[in-house]
């Protein structure tokens, strides 16, 4: 199923939407992918905002598990409609319960100062063996419904460690056909794939640890800086600043081949331990 299938929603009413299941016989994952609502609550803002507003931001919070098999229902809140900004608030719901909520921020386009962090350093993606041949995190029943896109983890010891930090990866991927010159579709499609590796910046220095963790997104901050596509090679340079009771933050930059900063991430997850697990002693 390509991308554009996978965010597609159906209109049911005023500020109403539903969006299809990914693969309902294919059994793939238990629990929807939070990406996959995360991307659909987007696409169905920006269905209800006139195209002069561009997406700059969105806040979500993944409230409960989401049944993979079902379809998500999307109620969007008009918040604001401003001059240069407006607002929308939207609730996933599937089974009666709303399972994610978020909200987006739009503005129209505007100039003023500018600046930005330079590109960390990195090893080019073509150098770098693709995610299913260099990592064992996903089987690969589970991770065949990103099959279209091309991710590539940039090995440990290739890594240019920067001191403080406590944990890092970096992480390049692409959609591997040409998508459509719409930059909706393009944000969208990222904000789809940016749940897929980030929480895993958290676990890096914990490779016996991680066999052992109940891990979930729990909230998902992006912001978007500049335009970009994401049929060409982006870098998610990712780390994790923190990790205990149970959560770990994490937080990614995103930059284009050229060293543009195209988008900015945070997100709270889930790391706790499974029940009956006892931790090795430090």
């Amino acid at each position: 199923m390509s991308i554009e299938e996978i965010l597609d929603l159906e209109q049911i009413e005023v500020n109403i939407y539903r969006g299809g299941v990914f693969s309902p016989e294919s059994g793939f994952l238990q629990r929807t992918f939070g990406g996959h609502v995360a991307g659909q609550s987007l696409v169905s803002a920006v269905r209800t905002v006139d195209p002069k507003y561009q997406v700059h931001s969105l806040h979500g919070y993944f409230l409960k598990g989401g049944d993979a098999r079902s379809p998500t229902v999307y109620s969007v809140e008009r918040i604001r409609d401003g001059g240069s900004f407006c607002t929308r608030r939207v609730s996933a719901i599937q089974h009666g319960e709303t399972i994610f909520s978020m909200s987006a921020s739009f503005q129209t386009d505007q100039s003023g100062i500018e600046h930005q962090d330079a590109m960390p350093e990195a090893p080019p993606p073509d150098d770098i063996p693709d995610f299913k041949s260099a990592s064992r995190v996903f089987d690969d029943a589970s991770f065949r419904q990103f099959d279209e896109w091309d991710v590539r983890i940039v090995p440990r010891d290739q890594m240019n460690f920067l001191p403080g930090k406590a944990s890092q990866q970096q992480v390049w991927f692409r959609h591997r056909d040409p998508l459509p010159d719409d930059p909706v579709l393009h944000i969208c499609a990222l904000a789809y794939l940016s749940d897929l590796t980030l929480l895993g910046s958290a676990q890096v220095n914990h490779p016996e640890e991680r066999k052992h963790l109940m891990v979930a997104s729990l909230d998902h901050a992006m912001w978007f800086m500049r335009q970009f596509r994401a049929d060409e090679w982006l870098l998610y340079d990712q780390s994790s600043p923190s990790a205990c009771g149970g959560r770990s933050l994490t937080e990614g930059k995103l930059y284009n081949r050229y060293g543009e900063m195209v988008a900015s991430v945070m997100q709270e997850g889930l790391t706790r331990y499974v029940r009956d697990f006892t931790p090795p002693a430090t």
